[in-house]
C-alpha cells in the first residue's frame, strides 16, 4: 500500500507533530516556509498547507512537486514502488503509461484514485465554518445535513467556492462524495452562477445521485413513498417541517439511475419541482418516465415563484405542513381515481368477450364495486381545497 508520509518523505523530511499519531509536520515546498506549516494527515492520507492554502493526496504532491500531470505522477509512483524495473522517475526508460497500467493491478489503480478523490472531500468538509440560516426553524436541519460556510481563502482546487453556502452531497451510503456551493448575494444581472457544483467523478455523477437520499432512507420506508424536490433547500425545508421522506435531483433532470434507486425502497412519488415554467415541464417529464417505469405518481405544482424552500418561509411551518399533507392526500386520491377507471375499462373491455349469463354477471358485479368506489373519491376531490394564492395539483396524466 503506497502511503503519504512515505511520498512526502522522498522529498523533505517529517517529524511526528507532538503526540499525535494523526499527522506530521514539515517545511511546507510550496511557499517560503521558515516554520513547519505543512500537515500530513497519515490517518486520512492527505497533507494540507495551513499557510499557503496547498492541499491535496499523495497523487496532487507529487504533481505539484514535479509540474506533471495525474499520467506522469502515476510513472512515478510505479518506478519508485517497485510496478516497473526502475528505482526512481527516469523518464526515457518509461513505457507509455497505458502499458504501466496493464502491468499493475487496474483495481489497484482505481481505488488509489477513488481514496485520494474521497480524501479531498473529507479535507475540504474540514475547513469549512460553521453556518446558521437567519431562520430558526431551519438551523438544526442545517446542522444535521452539516451545511457549512467556506472561508474566504481555499486550496486552489477550492477557490471557486470562498464565501458560499456549501452543502456537503454524501451517497446512499452516506459516503461524502461531493459539494454544492451556493452565493449569498445576488445573481440576477452579473455572470456569477448560483451554484456551482463538484465536477463529474468515479464517485460522483449528478444523475446517478439523489440528495439527502442518505438522510431520507428510513422515512422512505416508513411512509412507503417520496417527495422529488428540484435543490438543495427544498430538501432541508421539507426535513424541518417533518417531511423527511424527501430527496432532491440536484438540479439535474430525473434519470433511469435515480428511478432505479428509488426502486429500491418504494413504488410511489410525488413530484414537487419548482412552480416556474421549466420545473413545471421537468416535473410532466419526470412525472412521465416514473409512470413508464411502473411507479404510482402524484404532482404538486406550485405557483411561478415558489419552490418549497420559498414557500415555508412565507406561510410559515404550520400553514406550510398543512398545505403539504392536503396536497398529497388529494394527489394520491386523483391517481387513485385513475386507476379506478382504468380497471373499469379493462372490464368493459372484459364484457365485450363474455359468452356466458355467468361470467357477465361476474364482470357486472366488480364494476359495480368500482364504481361505488370512483364516486366516492370522485366527489371528495370536487370539493379539494384551493388555496388563496392559487396553488393547485396535478396529475402526470392531465
Amino acid at each position: 500500500m503506497v502511503r503519504i508520509e512515505d511520498v512526502v518523505q522522498r522529498y523533505l523530511p517529517l517529524h511526528r507533530n507532538g503526540s499525535s499519531s494523526k499527522t506530521m509536520l514539515g517545511l511546507c515546498p510550496f511557499h517560503d516556509d521558515r516554520h513547519p506549516s505543512l500537515s500530513v494527515n497519515v490517518k486520512e492520507q492527505y497533507y494540507k498547507c495551513f499557510a499557503c492554502g496547498e492541499g491535496g493526496d499523495l497523487f496532487k504532491f507529487v504533481q505539484k512537486m514535479e509540474g506533471c500531470d495525474f499520467s506522469g505522477a502515476l510513472k512515478i509512483l510505479a518506478g519508485w514502488y517497485g510496478l516497473s524495473e526502475a528505482d526512481e522517475y527516469r523518464p526515457a526508460k518509461f513505457p507509455p503509461v497505458r502499458k504501466i497500467v496493464q502491468s499493475v493491478s487496474e483495481e489497484l489503480v482505481s481505488q488509489l484514485h477513488i481514496d485520494g478523490l474521497l480524501r479531498s472531500c473529507r479535507m475540504f468538509f474540514d475547513l469549512l465554518e460553521e453556518y446558521q440560516p437567519e431562520d430558526e426553524m431551519l438551523r438544526e436541519t442545517y446542522k444535521a445535513f452539516e451545511v457549512g460556510l467556506a472561508p474566504a481563502s481555499l486550496p486552489s482546487d477550492y477557490k471557486n467556492y470562498c464565501n458560499r453556502i456549501v452543502f456537503p452531497i454524501r451517497n446512499e451510503e452516506g459516503v461524502l462524495v461531493a459539494f454544492a456551493g451556493r452565493y449569498q448575494g445576488e445573481t440576477k444581472g452579473t455572470d456569477i452562477r448560483k451554484y456551482i457544483n463538484s465536477p463529474s467523478s468515479t464517485v460522483y455523477k449528478k444523475g446517478e445521485i439523489l440528495y439527502g437520499l442518505y438522510q431520507a432512507r428510513e422515512a422512505i420506508r416508513q411512509h412507503g413513498f417520496v417527495y422529488v424536490t428540484e435543490g438543495y433547500k427544498d430538501v432541508l425545508a421539507m426535513h424541518a417541517a417533518g417531511f423527511r421522506n424527501t430527496v432532491a435531483l440536484c438540479g439535474t433532470a430525473l434519470t433511469d439511475q435515480h428511478i432505479a434507486l428509488l426502486g429500491r425502497y418504494i413504488r410511489r412519488v410525488v413530484v414537487m419541482l419548482d412552480g416556474d415554467a421549466a420545473g413545471e415541464a421537468n416535473s410532466y417529464k419526470s412525472a412521465c418516465l416514473l409512470l413508464s417505469k411502473g411507479f404510482s405518481v402524484g404532482q404538486i405544482i406550485l405557483q411561478p415563484q415558489h419552490d418549497p424552500d420559498s414557500l415555508l418561509r412565507e406561510i410559515g411551518s404550520e400553514s406550510f405542513i398543512g398545505y403539504i399533507k392536503s396536497m398529497t392526500r388529494f394527489g394520491f386520491l386523483e391517481t387513485y381515481e385513475k386507476e379506478l377507471l382504468r380497471q373499469i375499462e379493462q372490464l368493459l373491455a372484459e364484457l365485450k368477450l363474455a359468452l356466458t349469463i355467468d361470467e357477465r354477471t361476474a364482470l357486472f358485479s366488480r364494476m359495480i364495486i368500482l364504481h361505488k368506489r370512483l364516486g366516492k373519491v370522485t366527489q371528495i376531490l370536487k370539493h379539494a381545497p384551493v388555496s388563496k394564492a392559487g396553488w393547485l395539483l396535478r396529475t402526470a396524466n392531465d
